[in-house]
C-alpha cells in the first residue's frame, strides 16, 4: 500500500510539473506573439505570467525585462535583467544592459560597478562613455575627465563628450580649459545656442571680454532667447570690454522688465558715467535713490559725476555724504583718486 502511494505522489509530480510546463509554454507563446505585433503590454504580461509558472525561466525572463523597457518600466526591467545575470553570470551583452538601465534610474555606482566587471569580462562594447556620465553624476569629475578621454579615442564624435569635459573644468575653477572644450564640442553641434552661451559666460568668468562678445552674438544668431539673464551678462560683458554704448542698449532692454532692479540701474549709471554722458548717469541714479534713499554708492557715484561736470563742491559734498552713510566708500574714494577720477 504504501508503495502504491508512493508511486502515485511521484505521477502527481510529473503531471504537475508538465502541466507547469504546458502553462510556461502557453504563455511564452503569447508573449511572442504579442511582441511580434508590437503590443508591448500583453506581451509583458504574458512573459510575467510565465515567470509566475517558474521563475528561473531565462526566455519567460528576457521577454519580460525587453518588454518592460518598451514600457519605460525601467525598474522592474532592471531588477529582471538582474535575475537573468544570476543565471547567466558571463553574458557582457547582459551586463551591459544591466549598466545602462542602472544609468537611467539613477544608479550611479552600480553603473560603473557594472562598467568594471564587462571590462574584466573581456566586453568589447565601448562602455567609458556611460562611465563617464556615471562618474559626473556622481560628482567624480576626474574620473569623469579619464572616462572621457578614453571614449573620445573610441569615437570622436559625440558632442555630449567636451560639453561635459567642460562641465567638469567648470567645476574645477579651470575656465580656459572649459572654454576650450565648449568651442569643440559647439565645432560638433554648431547649432548648440545654450552651449554657445555658456562658452560665453565661461570666457566671462575667465575673464576674457574679448572672447565672450562673439559668442553671445552667436548665441543669439542661433535662436537664444532674449532673457533677462542673457541681456543683462551680455550687457555685463559689452561694459567690461569699454563698449558702453552696446552695454546702455542692453540694460535698458533689461530695465523694461525690471524697471525696479537697482543693480541694473547702478551699472546703467555707470555705463553712462564711462561713456561721458554724465547728466544720463546722474538721472539713473537718482531713479535709484527714488526707489532706495539708502544707496550711499548712488549718492557717491552721483558726487563723481559732477565732479567730472566741473562742480567740484558739490560733488565733493555728496561724496562726503555718501561716505558718512558708508564708510567702506572711503576706499572707494581713494582708488578714484589714484586714477584721477
Amino acid at each position: 500500500m504504501k508503495q502504491l502511494i508512493t508511486i502515485l505522489a511521484c505521477i502527481a509530480v510529473v503531471q504537475f510539473a508538465r502541466a507547469q510546463q504546458d502553462s510556461v509554454s502557453h504563455y511564452l507563446q503569447q508573449g511572442e506573439a504579442a511582441a511580434s505585433r508590437r503590443q508591448y503590454l500583453p506581451a509583458y504580461n504574458a512573459y510575467k505570467q510565465a515567470t509566475s509558472f517558474d521563475d528561473s525561466n531565462a526566455e519567460a525572463l528576457k521577454g519580460m525585462a525587453d518588454m518592460a523597457l518598451e514600457l519605460r518600466y525601467y525598474v522592474i526591467a532592471r531588477e529582471t535583467y538582474k535575475k537573468l545575470l544570476a543565471i547567466s553570470p558571463k553574458d557582457t551583452l547582459l551586463v551591459r544592459q544591466l549598466a545602462e538601465l542602472n544609468f537611467q534610474t539613477r544608479q550611479f555606482q552600480e553603473t560603473v560597478n557594472l562598467v568594471q566587471q564587462a571590462r574584466v569580462m573581456g566586453s568589447k562594447a565601448n562602455l567609458d562613455w556611460l562611465a563617464a556620465r556615471a562618474y559626473y553624476e556622481m560628482e567624480h569629475y576626474g574620473s569623469c575627465l579619464e572616462s572621457i578621454e578614453k571614449a573620445w579615442k573610441k569615437d570622436s564624435s559625440i558632442a555630449q563628450m567636451p560639453f561635459i569635459a567642460a562641465r567638469c573644468y567648470i567645476e574645477m575653477n579651470n575656465y580656459r580649459r572649459a572654454a576650450g572644450c565648449y568651442e569643440q564640442a559647439i565645432r560638433l553641434d554648431p547649432t548648440n545656442n545654450k552651449w554657445m552661451y555658456e562658452a560665453a559666460m565661461t570666457y566671462s568668468a575667465i575673464p576674457d571680454e574679448v572672447r565672450a562678445i562673439p559668442w553671445f552674438e552667436k548665441a543669439l544668431a542661433a535662436g537664444h532667447p532674449r532673457s533677462n539673464d542673457f541681456l543683462e551678462n551680455f550687457a555685463n560683458s559689452y561694459y567690461g570690454n569699454k563698449h558702453f554704448d552696446k552695454s546702455i542698449t542692453l540694460y535698458q532692454e533689461v530695465l523694461q522688465r525690471k524697471p525696479q532692479d537697482l543693480e541694473l540701474l547702478f551699472s546703467l549709471g555707470e555705463s553712462y558715467y564711462y561713456s561721458g554722458k554724465a547728466d544720463q548717469a546722474i538721472e539713473t541714479w537718482d531713479k535709484m535713490l527714488a526707489i532706495d534713499p539708502q544707496q550711499a554708492r548712488a549718492v557717491y557715484m552721483i558726487g563723481i559725476a559732477y565732479i567730472k561736470k566741473g562742480e567740484d563742491n558739490k560733488g565733493k559734498d555728496l561724496c562726503e555724504k555718501a561716505i558718512r552713510m558708508d564708510p567702506s566708500l572711503a576706499k572707494l574714494k581713494e582708488k578714484k583718486s589714484m586714477f584721477g577720477l
